[in-house]
């Protein structure tokens, strides 16, 4: 499998007072690690502090080494105590010249298509789009052409990228209904058609046309421009993962395509945020699954922030004060908040994020809440409403 590390930088020049050891350090800590390849900086937070996303308040940059922000495969970590505080340093080792930094997370086979093939915009109506296929075909392919139209600020000989309507997003879960095929969008973005190739498994979409927060793209292909006329631009197809088809969407290619520049960090508590989908390899989410989120870079989300993830406690009838079935089904008590993982952003949208599980107590749920990474357990802590339920289909 192949392994594309995205790289960390610590890019702000700004420094955290460091807390006091006992507040961040795991009582079993190293006092240095040599870092080998493979390791991600999540890991190797991990085995310094209870909770890796506190790495930037103990990171202290060596302004000696030539890229101090960054590290390599053969560099030591120590951990150093400077007026009583601690802090991580790194001792920089000699490095080929094809070396390649240590990332916030390690972006396998798995986590790629989520980075490359997938964006969210907030309409698909306004995009340029695929009016038909050279010779008439049902399907484009490499090396033909398709003809595209409304395609703006794109010269001849430039590359665009052809995508097609996956899933629409919703933001409000009362009285949205929960969709567990993989069913994907028409070209219209407007209803559904079976696919089996959707990256999700259980979203939750709203009959309200308010609550809807942006449309997933997935990337079908890669093009050039060949030729623009009357409005109609010739694109030929370099390309092709999937069909290509009369409606699929055109964007110019971007760069990259995903920022790899990050580190964990705190995430902000955002309010009553719910996971609005999991990954399609399972119902549920485990360690190392991706989930989406309906909150994103418009509600100060970044790649890196790190939340926790909780569920709300069953409502268990008393059947130690109460005798007999019916009077403890009367007699119901609500049990705590339970505390699932957490996970850290590694991909953002304007109103949309995804987000990989780093460590999980218990399998997660479309619908269980998303909060700050230290919220405590208490309901008042994380101010939800009492009447928040969540069922098999639909969330009350």
């Amino acid at each position: 499998m192949r392994n594309v590390l995205l790289a960390l930088t610590v890019g702000a020049a700004v420094f955290f007072t460091s807390p006091a050891a006992s507040d961040v350090l795991r009582t079993d800590h190293p006092s240095e690690y040599v870092v080998v390849k493979g390791d991600t900086l999540w890991d190797i937070s991990a085995r310094f502090l209870e909770k890796p996303w506190l790495w930037p308040q103990i990171w202290k940059k060596n302004p000696q080494i030539k890229n101090p922000d960054l590290i390599y495969p053969g560099d030591v970590i120590r951990l150093v105590y400077i007026d009583g505080k601690p802090y991580l340093t790194v001792n920089e080792t000699p490095r080929p010249v094809d070396a390649q930094p240590v990332g916030a997370i390690s972006a396998d086979d798995y986590i790629l298509p989520f980075l490359q093939d997938l964006r969210v915009v907030d309409s698909v109506s306004d995009m340029p789009y695929v009016l038909g296929t050279q010779g008439g075909n049902l399907y484009g392919k490499a090396g033909e052409l398709v003809y595209v139209r409304g395609l703006k600020g794109v010269a001849v000989g430039e590359e665009v990228e052809i995508f097609e309507p996956t899933v629409n997003f919703a933001r409000n879960f009362r009285g949205a209904t929960m969709r567990t095929d993989t069913a994907d969008l028409n070209f219209r973005g407007s209803r559904y058609v079976l696919d089996s190739s959707s990256f999700w498994n259980g979203i939750f979409t709203s009959p309200s046309s308010s609550d809807f927060i942006g449309t997933e793209l997935r990337r079908v292909g890669g093009g050039r421009v060949e030729s623009i006329k009357s409005g109609i631009a010739s694109v030929m197809v370099t390309d092709a993962g999937f069909e290509i088809s009369k409606g699929n969407r055109v964007a110019p290619k971007t760069a990259g395509g995903y920022d790899p520049y990050y580190f964990p960090t705190p995430g902000a508590d955002l309010g009553s945020v719910r996971v609005m989908a999991v990954s399609k390899t399972n119902r549920v989410a485990g360690g190392r699954d991706i989930i989406a989120i309906p909150v994103g870079s418009k509600q100060g989300v970044r790649n890196g922030n790190t939340f926790s993830i909780w569920r709300q406690g069953e409502d268990v009838p008393d059947a130690v004060r109460n005798r007999g079935v019916m009077m403890a089904n009367l007699d119901q008590v609500r049990m705590p908040y339970e505390r699932l993982g957490s996970v850290m952003v590694f991909r953002t949208f304007d109103n949309v994020s995804y987000g990989l599980i780093m460590m999980n107590a218990k399998p997660v749920f479309v619908g269980d809440f998303i909060k700050a990474p230290d919220a405590d357990m208490s309901k008042d802590a994380l101010n939800l409403p009492d009447d928040t339920s969540i069922g098999s289909g639909t969330i009350k």
